[in-house]
């Protein structure tokens, strides 16, 4: 990789990604609504290993979608040698073009975090994205927006899904189209066939009202109120159950209570007797939520997005709500294991993690720590 940092009024970057690929400048591009909540430093950071200067490496990604919602894309090239429709010369083609109607949603095929966003010669306008997917890093490229269609900014937090730009036709192109790339190693690398890649990980198509609004650094969850302090002397101790006849934990009352108030459309259920299975929920430190689906149906559409609200609200206030771990979509979430982010969930020994329930395709489970206090 080639970097040049030039001295003057702005600093301006310019970058080498590939043959005869490069980039204009770093300056990022966001939709005018999330300005309250992008960091007031310059988003034209330097480099280090492929992620922005001071990047924590992207926590495991919770699933891997196609970046296009369903129904509304036709494949039109793919990856590999060509002859180029603009210049005519014969090159790699370097990702695979799906046409699909100007102002289409482009999905983050991953949770991760931008590494760039802005003009880039022959993409017109260029978003890349970095993410761990099973444990390695590699970054997944956007290109041919107008510059208006860009919705993220270096730095910015998104998940798998999220709306981050829309279908344009600027740069070297011939019409409407997402110009989608995989760039194994980071965001510098070298680009392989995305097509295997997205079917070797189990990339799943959503529909357009699963595209939800980008997280912003330091948005998001943040957004939503924190939990209030637990003012309980003994969290172990058992109280009754506002969704059952039974008793949970005074913590776990205190969880389900803060998580009612913020997110009234879910629905819970936490004690039940599970006779001859080893769970949590006959113990009272236990609840499972639906969003608006019933427990048999998985989650899609609204309820999908409005449970990773709630999912990554516990995960962000994990620590003072006193929360052990939490299952959703086949992945499982731990305090302990807190560094490996979203790991894959076999069903706990008891569970089809392959079923809609057994997966937690349906529900999202979360589990209470003994003796914590806030």
């Amino acid at each position: 990789m080639n970097k040049t940092l030039l001295a003057g009024g702005a600093a301006l970057a310019t970058v080498m990604l590939g043959p005869a690929t490069v980039l204009l400048g770093l300056a990022a591009l966001i939709n005018p609504a999330q300005a309250a909540c992008v960091p007031t430093t310059s988003t034209a950071a330097s480099t280090t290993n492929g992620s922005p200067a001071g990047a924590d490496t992207p926590a495991e990604t919770s699933r891997v979608v196609f970046p296009l919602p369903a129904g509304t894309w036709v494949r039109t090239s793919g990856y590999g040698m060509r002859v180029h429709p603009i210049t005519g010369e014969r090159k790699l083609h370097t990702g695979v073009d799906f046409a699909a109607p100007a102002g289409t949603p482009i999905l983050a095929a991953a949770d991760g975090r931008v590494a760039f966003a802005g003009p880039a010669t022959g993409y017109g306008h260029l978003i890349l994205i970095e993410h761990t997917v099973e444990g390695q890093l590699v970054a997944t490229g956007y290109a041919h927006m107008y510059a208006d269609g860009i919705g993220v900014s270096v730095g910015d937090r998104v998940h798998a899904g999220d709306h981050i730009a829309d279908v344009g036709s600027d740069g070297y192109s011939t019409g409407a189209h997402l110009h989608f790339e995989v760039r194994p190693g980071g965001a510098w690398a070298a680009t392989v066939n995305p097509e295997p890649w997205l079917a070797g990980h189990g990339a799943a198509e959503v529909d357009q009202n699963n595209s939800t609004t980008v997280i912003p650094a330091g948005c998001g969850a943040d957004d939503v109120a924190a939990p209030e302090e637990f003012d309980g002397s003994n969290p172990d101790a058992l109280v009754d159950d506002p969704t059952s006849n039974g008793k949970i934990t005074a913590r776990t009352a205190y969880v389900l209570s803060q998580v009612r108030a913020r997110f009234p459309e879910s629905s819970w259920a936490c004690w039940s007797p599970r006779p001859g299975t080893k769970s949590e929920h006959p113990l009272g430190r236990a609840c499972d939520g639906t969003f608006g689906n019933s427990i048999g149906q998985a989650a899609k559409g609204h309820a999908l997005e409005y449970g990773w609200e709630v999912t990554n609200w516990l995960k962000a206030n994990a620590t003072k709500l006193g929360v052990e771990y939490l299952i959703w979509q086949g992945k499982i979430w731990s305090v302990a294991r807190s560094s490996e982010g979203w790991r894959s969930y076999n069903g706990g020994g008891m569970h089809d993690p392959a079923g809609i329930t057994g997966g937690h395709y349906d529900h999202l489970h979360f589990t209470i720590a003994t003796g914590v206090r806030a």
